[in-house]
């Protein structure tokens, strides 16, 4: 699990208004009527599948590079 810095935790107490303790522990029916309150608009959920986040597609289809590839590279190189 990533851990939040204490300076990203009071920014995001600052904005919403919820201590992040507090913000962690709001279920989903809680969420949406803290989001309906702060903009007065219900969030809308997306379902359709063209409209779905994949993820990084460089990710998808292997085309980073690490830094294993880069070292064995440099390592056929040297023989």
């Amino acid at each position: 699990m990533a851990m939040i810095s204490d300076e990203t935790k009071k920014v995001l107490e600052t904005n919403i208004g919820l201590p992040y303790e507090q913000l962690c522990g709001l279920d989903l029916h809680e969420e949406i009527s803290l989001v309906k309150a702060k903009t007065g608009k219900s969030p809308k959920f997306v379902h359709d599948p063209e409209k779905i986040g994949r993820g990084n597609v460089l990710l998808a289809r292997g085309r980073f590079t690490t830094m294993e590839d880069v070292n064995a590279k440099i390592d056929a190189l040297q023989t």
